[in-house]
This record gives C-alpha cells, structure tokens and sequence, in this order.
C-alpha cells in the first residue's frame, strides 16, 4: 500500500482503513493520468507521489459528514456502512438525477466507503489544483458546481461506477 499521511481513529477497523486507503490511492492514479491534464502550483503536470505526499487522510467511525479540502480529506466510513445496509446512495439535489454522478443504489459497504472517497477526492483535486489547470481555472470555486462535477464525473465512472454489486448472499 502507497505511503498517505494518514490520521485514524481507533473505531476504524482494518479493513475499512483498508478499503479507504485503497480507493484513495485509486483516485489519485486516476487523475494524475496525462489525459486529464491536471497541472500543479508550478503548472506542471501532477506527479502521484508528490500527490500522495501532499494529502492528509483522516479517517473515522462517527457519522460526522466527511469533507474534502485542500490538504486534507476527512473520511467517515460510518457512511459507507449506512449507504450499504440502506441500499441507497444520496447525492445532492443538483445532481442527483445524472446517470453517472447522481444517487445510486448499492448492497456493497466497499462501493457505499468508494462513493464517498471518490467524492471528497474531487473537492480535494478541486481545490488544490483547480486554480492552475486550464479546464478548471474558471468553474473550480463552487463546491459542487460545474469544475466539481467534472472531476466527480471522472472518478465515479472510471472507479466507483465499476464496482460490481455483491450477490444477495455476499451481501448479507
């Protein structure tokens, strides 16, 4: 497993810290792939190790939202946990609807942690590299306006839409 700046509470089992670091890591190998041309403070390319290096992850077990920002994303797998037993994915009103970034259903405690991984690594990428790639300069400030989406967009159908869902067995 890459090297993270990680923070976790002792409420977070080994296997869900697992599973974030993993979809973290999955995230970032995504975006930092030349065709989606995310550039850095210096507007050159994004390299991963400096992105991993950049990050803190902090992750708990509280059903406090999670958030993602410049330098840090807070994960609460607690979330994922629910989004799994409830069998259904909320995303916000604005977006809800889309068929690649709007709410979903889901039997799988790994895709409901990935969802919301995925989601907070696109405000993280919004904020720390918006300002300096060329097709996000202008539309990365609101938090889940069109440079959010975009990115959001990337991560939901290239990692978590492939998720496949877990038999009725597997799931129980």
């Amino acid at each position: 497993m890459p090297k993270f700046n990680v923070r976790s509470s002792k409420k977070v089992s080994a296997k869900d810290r697992e599973i974030v670091l993993k979809y973290v890591d999955l995230c970032l190998k995504e975006i930092c792939k030349k065709e989606h041309e995310i550039n850095t403070v210096f507007r050159s390319p994004i390299k991963i190790q400096a992105a991993r290096k950049n990050l803190l992850v902090t992750i708990r077990s509280s059903f406090v939202r999670s958030r993602g920002g410049r330098d840090e994303i807070i994960i609460d797998v607690a979330d994922g946990r629910a989004a799994a037993s409830f069998r259904k994915v909320h995303e916000y009103k604005a977006f809800s609807k889309d068929p690649v970034i709007g709410s979903f259903s889901t039997r799988s405690k790994e895709k409901g942690i990935a969802w919301i991984v995925a989601h907070e690594m696109a405000h993280h990428i919004q904020y720390r590299y918006g300002p300096w790639t060329r097709w996000l300069k202008k539309n990365y400030r609101k938090p889940h306006g069109e440079g959010f989406q975009a990115i959001y967009r990337i991560l939901r159908s290239r990692i978590v839409n492939k998720i496949p869902e877990p038999s009725e067995e597997e799931a129980a």
